[in-house]
């Protein structure tokens, strides 16, 4: 991961930094920090999917545009196949079994960067099935309270939307602790919690909005976790979480 004499950072490196994210161990963050530091091109993009990244994070869930099934799959199908320690049979895994590294957020990157960095100008809006755009509300499939666990005196809720190409999971939390040396990953469990699929992260309101993985039911993930991770580069579970719900049936 650590940059060569004459050899740029390498595109995941760049897209977690633009994130928010320090990749791989403490050494390897600061070589590619030093690298940036000298290397304008690689510089220039950090700049350009920071910004994006900003943008992303500004605009509410009825301004999203989900990209064509196609594309997410194609994302996906790559990181699975890169990914260290992923598994063969998809995003499912054992709690006690290595994940793979956090990619969650890099497909909405990379999604954001073909809409602003590619088309120049483009907008994110709502948008129905007929390309027109979508002044409605969204349709609310289920709901729950999400209730603080021990140690935690956060609440929040959740609720499952149909989206333009397929369920979303919206989180909002509220009293969540400030910790710079972590952030607050959102979580599907199945019944007996010995299953989960990582969604993604919230943002800095506490907020977030999820696609649900394809092929995956929330009758069979109805549990919605929201813990603390240490900023450390593991990507498997804290086991530390701070509010949880369960979906109805």
């Amino acid at each position: 991961m650590s940059p060569r004499d004459g050899v740029h950072l390498d595109g995941e490196v760049i897209a977690l930094m633009a994130l928010g994210e320090r990749p791989g161990t403490p050494e390897e963050s600061a070589a590619a920090e030093r690298h940036l530091a000298t290397c304008g091109q690689c510089s220039s993009e950090l700049d350009e999917l920071s910004a994006v990244a900003r943008t992303a994070r500004s605009i509410g869930p009825d301004h999203l545009v989900a990209p064509p099934p196609e594309v997410w799959a194609g994302i996906q199908r790559e990181l699975v196949a890169t990914a260290p320690g992923a598994s063969s049979s998809g995003t499912v895994v054992d709690l006690d079994a290595r994940r793979r590294r956090r990619t969650g957020w890099l497909p909405l990157l990379a999604a954001a960067c073909v809409g602003v960095l590619v088309g120049g100008g483009a907008t994110f809006a709502a948008m129905n099935d007929d390309g027109t755009p979508s002044t409605g509300t969204p349709t609310v499939i289920a709901s729950a309270a999400l209730d603080p666990l021990e140690g935690s005196t956060a609440t929040g809720s959740v609720d499952v939307v149909q989206g333009p190409t397929g369920p979303q999971v919206v989180v909002d939390v509220s009293g969540l602790t400030k910790d710079e040396n972590g952030f607050y990953e959102v979580w599907l469990l199945d019944k007996d919690a010995k299953k989960l699929i990582a969604l993604g992260v919230l943002d800095d309101t506490d907020k977030g909005v999820f696609t649900m993985p394809p092929g995956v039911s929330m009758n069979d993930f109805p549990i919605v976790d929201v813990s603390l991770e240490p900023d450390d580069g593991d990507p498997n579970h804290s086991h530390n979480s701070v509010v949880r719900g369960q979906l109805p049936a």
